[in-house]
């Protein structure tokens, strides 16, 4: 590991030419501004300033005021000069004009050092005296040796006030220090670097400080200076150069940060590593099999969660290291919360890490009663005092508590809560599973109706019950065989076939397989024939033609013949055929009367055979017939053809004729399945005509299913009967949690201090760390004491909320201090920032969103080479990802958090799921059409596009905010921007508008400094590279960009050009609760990103589009955008063979006048049917039907419980329609369902 721990230190470069603690090389009006230069203009003022500082005094010394005679050498003399515009009024003067500018600059460094406050916690605003400029071994320094926090007073008048800063310690620069220890080899061990008071700490000029440096091995050269040097006017050191101290002064904003350097140090040293390590950055070297040990599987949730989250810390107890997703507005923060409990009440330590502050401070707010149990720090110098006063006060409070030795009535709540939920399930099962016939008892319902006993259908019925084979299909087979029937024109085919064959008989007598040359002679021969041949075979002059024609098809056989010339016979001679057969009585006459009847039957022959010629000469032309009818269709036609019937001929033509279809159709029929079949031939008895043909088919399946309801309902009559008591299940599932959680709290509040009495009785050191936690002064510095009383403090506090620096600072680095280490916004860390935290856990939780923020490299040198070639595929894979979320996703196991609780309206979060989440995220409908109030308002203004901003933008921003502090009093703010540029300007105009007008500033003061429950609720002014973590009532983005002076937009969009730059526009339009206002100078068309290389200017140009969108109302360009970023999954569906029942039930609620929709949503947070109120512009029901839900394919506790409860928390009124219910009796349905809106009325007109 020493490998990875060098390249994570060489990462961090605390030690470089680019940290701004060892090298400055100008200022900004964000970063810095140069005292010395006002200083400088006189000795004794500048002595009188540099004394204030030492000495630490409480009053306050002025650094800019016109009353100051030495600044108007530097400024100026008072000369009139001429107004700038007719409305400007009197002329400035010269020097007030330079104060003007002096302050308005001081008033950005300390605006900006205030943000950065907020934003970490860290105060970062010093004055830096005196200076250190030369070269140490490879690197350049020019940076101050003393840090003294400071704040700035700024009147309206321009008059700048410093006074020091209450409880902030005086700060040798830790960052040179440490720099020249590691170039020369020092031991600095005991070098102190933090002073309450310089005087009181024996220092009483730069000499004392630095002869207590050359104590230790540091020697800086010091040559006393009378004058104060500015700061521009010191020369570029080299590397070279001795290190000189120069008496140069600056207030600016300093990052003390480095205690993380100092322990990838020691971690290079010591080559510690843990398992959590081990398994991110070098797994296969990972050979511990987990074991499974006994453990408490309960989980010790305090809170109300969704499913998704309640998942997540079931599965982070059993899988140890593990990665949380989770989107905006998810609950994130909800979850860690619960997190903690869980590993609180289980004995485990835990310690949450995260460089936000705002992500802290809402963990550890929404803690409660239960941050007693946290310890929270965000400046270990500043809030050392308040430290050492809670340990106290908790102690005490420990101490004189009485203790429950265990708690069983969780355990009772817990099987309770087993046993609702059980029953749940086996609702669940009873109507979700197969038994059998192929599809669910609830498909079943859904599916089918009862059939009135004198209808059509009852008659369909009866007769389907007596056709076994389709009284013992199942579901599949019929299904898929009716599906197959109607989405393929298989009735068509069928119906078509058969009623052609009854009406033309030679459809079917004509051959298979004919060749295309011999039907082709057969049709045009016999066209030509019945074209030209009119006359027809002259029976009357034949004898016997008319019997040879009916069985000519038969003679061929000299049998058949032989027999048909003795009928004829007896026929043509009725008296000599009677003798012949009463000689056979009288035997005598036999020989005599059958010789009589040969003559005659030899006359009967020559007749048939003259006849039988003349016919055969007659119909030789047709004996091609011959190749394309079978035998009996050949006789058939040749029976027609000697009648001269005219139909026959028709048929016979038309048989011709259509014989490639009509055979097609043949091998169609002949390919369809056996169930087809049987279904087809079962309709076609049945019918009269095509309409019923096809009703009966589609009536069919429900008809079958309603037969296999009938024999669930004998078989299953207990379990169908438990949908009665469904909601009070519900009901009770609800109250038993809400239950668990609190007996959960109250384990959670006992936790660890048991341990922590017992530890206190049983140690010889008690005493010594109670002397050190009651003292009132000379506290030790929190990381000494963690060292030598850490085990006292890691049981008082058993949960640690620190940023990744702090972790550093503040608590020793030992190897699995914590039993959990959870890492929030991991998205937006550096890797190397984590690695120590990490060593001091055992099993590590990170939670972020990898379509968020992404870490920022403000003062921070990235090192992304120094891997050798051959080296290590999982080394080279730990240095390429930049957070630790993205290493994390590799290694560890996932788990999602997917409801989403911050949007109060649809609009504020469709385009980021879409857009971003692949339209995953849940997400409640809106329970109101919003007709007056639009989720995003957009406002259009003139603006023109200057020096990176756009002032008319600005303008209208200030008078947007004066407006929502009168008309949304109780709501919170931010403002957004794309650009720091925009940002500065709308400070600037807000602090302009401030010191006009009165009433704006007492509300602007109030919103800046607002918080609620102790989190920070205050008004922001942000771009988008720092607003993630943040949320608001209202968000106000001011798009900035607008045309030119060339009349031009400009196609550079920043931080948005970037490859995954569209996730700091995915992080700005989810910051809103309730509604955003988008003040823009363009329109989307006139943006030209096509060509972008990357994502982030094409989904800015679609997001203002869907602004404008939404702002209209103009629904079919919200559904164009939205479909365009992530389109509609294409679903495919059965033809319905019944009305859906939530169709059924939203034509009956329309039928009595309510105002319905339909399909709200989708999975389990579906609203199937929605009644509307347009006097409340709400909807004041939402009806589930069970089979939508069932579709959803979930778990029974999420479907029945979790959903339901989530899309009541979001203000919607819920009703479960069964399908049963609606089967058996649909208009006791309606009536309930009537009955409840009715309710919901009356109680809403009562509040």
């Amino acid at each position: 590991m020493k490998s990875i721990y060098t390249y994570y230190k060489e990462r961090l470069i605390e030690i470089s030419g680019r940290n701004r603690s060892l090298y400055i090389r100008s200022f900004s009006k964000k970063t810095g501004y140069d005292i010395g230069r006002l200083l400088a203009t006189d000795r004794e003022w500048a002595d009188e300033f540099f004394d204030f500082i030492w000495a630490g005094r409480k009053d306050k010394f002025t650094i800019l005021s016109p009353s100051v005679d030495s600044l108007k050498k530097l400024f100026g003399k008072e000369e009139s000069v001429a107004p700038s515009s007719p409305r400007s009024g009197r002329a400035k003067q010269p020097f007030n004009a330079a104060l003007e500018r002096e302050a308005t600059s001081l008033r950005t460094l300390r605006r900006e050092a205030e943000d950065i406050e907020k934003e970490t916690g860290r105060y970062e605003l010093f004055v830096g005296y005196p200076f250190v400029c030369g070269g140490l071994r490879d690197v350049v320094i020019k940076a101050p040796l003393l840090f003294f926090p400071v704040e700035v007073e700024i009147t309206e008048s321009n008059i700048v006030r410093i006074s020091v800063k209450k409880n902030e310690c005086v700060r040798l620069n830790k960052a040179l220090v440490f720099a020249y220890a590691q170039a020369k080899s020092l031991d600095i061990e005991e070098l102190e670097t933090e002073f309450d008071s310089l005087p009181r700490g024996g220092f009483k000029s730069i000499e004392s400080v630095l002869s207590y440096l050359k104590k230790f091995g540091i020697r800086l050269r010091y040559n006393e200076q009378k004058t104060v040097q500015p700061f521009d006017t010191l020369p570029e050191p080299k590397v070279r150069d001795a290190l000189d101290v120069k008496r140069v002064c600056v207030l600016a904003r300093f990052s003390m940060a480095n205690s993380i350097y100092n322990d990838y140090s020691e971690l290079e040293r010591s080559r510690i590593v843990n398992d959590a390590v081990e398994e991110l950055f070098e797994p296969q070297k990972l050979r511990r099999k987990k074991r499974k040990q006994s453990r408490d599987e309960n989980c010790y949730c305090i809170s109300d969660l969704d499913y998704a989250q309640r998942g997540v810390v079931e599965k982070v107890a059993d899988a140890g290291n593990m990665v949380i997703y989770g989107p905006p507005g998810t609950g994130k923060s909800q979850t860690i919360v619960n997190l903690i409990s869980d590993a609180l009440c289980k004995g485990k330590r835990v310690l949450v890490v995260s460089q936000k502050k705002a992500a802290l401070d809402v963990v550890y707010n929404r803690l409660a009663d239960l941050s007693d149990k946290a310890m929270f720090i965000v400046d270990p110098v500043k809030e050392r005092r308040n430290f050492y006063s809670r340990c106290l006060l908790r102690h005490d409070e420990v101490m004189k508590k009485q203790y429950v030795d265990r708690f069983p009535e969780y355990d009772e709540v817990a099987a309770r809560l087993r046993e609702e939920t059980d029953k749940l399930r086996e609702i669940s099962d009873t109507f979700s599973e197969d038994d059998g016939f192929g599809i669910s008892l609830m498909d079943m319902y859904y599916g089918s109706f009862i059939p009135g006993k004198n209808s059509e259908e009852y008659t369909i019925y009866n007769e389907m019950l007596k056709d076994k084979v389709l009284r013992t299909m199942d579901y599949p087979t019929m299904r898929g065989a009716i599906d197959t029937l109607l989405e393929h024109d298989k009735i068509d085919i069928y119906y078509n076939f058969v009623e052609n064959k009854k009406f033309n008989p030679f459809i079917q007598h004509l051959k298979p397989d004919l060749p295309i040359d011999t039907l082709s002679y057969a049709r045009n021969k016999f066209a030509e024939l019945t074209g030209s041949r009119t006359a027809v075979f002259d029976e009357a002059d034949h004898p016997f033609a008319r019997q040879i024609i009916a069985q000519y098809d038969k003679l061929s056989n000299p049998r058949n013949e032989k027999m048909f010339i003795r009928m004829l016979a007896g026929f043509e001679y009725p008296s000599s055929y009677s003798f012949l057969q009463a000689s056979k009585v009288l035997f005598p006459l036999y020989p005599f009367a059958r010789y009589q009847m040969s003559k005659k039957e030899s006359e009967v022959r020559r007749q048939y055979e003259q006849t039988k010629e003349a016919i055969a000469d007659f119909v030789s032309d047709y004996d091609f017939l011959k190749e394309v009818l079978t035998y009996e269709g050949y006789a058939m036609a040749l029976g027609g053809i000697l009648e001269g019937n005219e139909n026959t001929l028709s048929n016979l033509r038309a048989a011709l004729a259509d014989y490639v279809k009509v055979s097609d159709v043949s091998l169609s029929l002949h390919n369809f399945s056996q169930p087809e079949k049987h279904i087809l031939n079962f309709a076609y008895r049945m019918t009269r005509d095509y309409e019923q043909f096809r009703s009966v088919i589609i009536k069919l399946l429900p008809l079958r299913v309603y037969h296999e309801i009938i024999n669930c309902e004998k078989t299953k009559k207990n379990e169908l009967s438990a949908t009665v008591d469904f909601e009070n299940i519900k009901a009770h599932i609800n109250t038993l949690t809400a239950e668990l959680a609190g007996v959960s709290r109250k384990i959670c509040a006992q936790s660890f201090e048991p341990e922590y009495r017992d530890m206190y009785a049983s140690r010889e050191d008690a005493k010594d760390y109670l002397y050190q936690i009651s003292k009132k002064q000379n506290f030790w510095p929190l990381r000494r004491m963690m060292e030598v009383f850490g085990d006292y403090l890691l049981t008082l506090y058993p949960c640690w909320l620190l940023s990744p620096e702090n972790v550093s600072s503040i608590l020793p680095l030992k190897k699995n201090m914590f039993d959990l280490v959870l890492f929030d916004e991991a998205s937006q860390v550096f890797i190397e920032n984590t690695v120590p935290s990490i060593i001091r856990g055992k099993n590590v939780v990170v939670a972020g969103d990898a379509k968020q923020l992404r870490p920022t490299t403000t003062f921070m040198r990235r090192y992304m080479g120094g891997a050798d070639d051959d080296s290590d595929l999982t080394l080279q894979a730990a240095l390429e990802v930049e957070s630790l979320l993205d290493l994390a996703v590799a290694r560890f196991d996932s788990a999602n958090i997917t409801y989403h609780y911050r949007s109060r309206s649809r609009g504020l979060i469709d385009f980021s799921n879409k857009a971003f989440y692949d339209d995953m995220l849940r997400i409640s409908p809106d329970v109101t059409k919003s007709l007056k109030n639009k989720a995003i308002e957009r406002i259009k203004v003139n603006g023109t596009w200057r020096d990176r901003c756009n002032p008319v933008e600005a303008a209208e921003t200030v008078r947007l905010l004066k407006k929502l502090f009168k008309s949304r009093a109780g709501d919170t703010f931010g403002i957004i921007t794309f650009g720091m540029e925009q940002q500065s300007c709308i400070e600037d105009a807000i602090e302009k508008e401030c010191r006009k007008d009165v009433e704006f500033r007492t509300a602007y003061l109030r919103e800046a400094n607002r918080k609620d429950g102790g989190q920070d609720v205050s008004l922001f002014i942000k771009n988008i590279e720092n607003v993630q973590g943040d949320e608001r009532d209202v968000i106000i983005f001011s798009i900035g960009y607008a045309r030119n002076d060339n009349d031009r937009v400009n196609a550079h969009f920043g931080s948005l050009s970037v490859e995954g730059g569209e996730n700091r526009l995915n992080v700005a339009v989810t910051r809103a609760k309730k509604k955003i206002y988008v003040i823009t100078s363009i329109e989307p068309e006139d943006l030209r990103v096509d060509s972008s290389k990357n994502n982030g200017p094409k989904l800015f140009r679609a997001y203002l589009t869907y602004a404008r969108a939404v702002s209209g109302g103009n629904r079919a360009e919200i559904k164009a955008v939205l479909d365009g970023l992530c389109p509609p999954s294409v679903i495919a569906k059965h033809a319905e063979l019944t009305v859906p029942v939530e169709q059924q039930i939203a034509a009956k609620l329309r039928s009595f006048g309510y105002d319905v929709d339909t399909d709200l949503g989708s999975g389990t947070n579906r609203i199937s049917v929605a009644v509307y109120d347009k006097k409340k512009d709400r909807y004041v029901l939402g009806i589930q039907v069970d089979k939508v839900l069932y579709s959803a394919d979930e778990t029974p506790l999420e479907r029945d419980v979790y959903a339901c409860r989530f899309l009541e928390q979001k203000g919607w009124n819920i009703m479960r329609v069964w399908s049963r219910d609606w089967w058996h009796n649909a208009h006791d349905v309606i009536e309930r369902i009537r009955h409840r809106i009715d309710a919901v009325l009356t109680q809403s007109s009562v509040k």
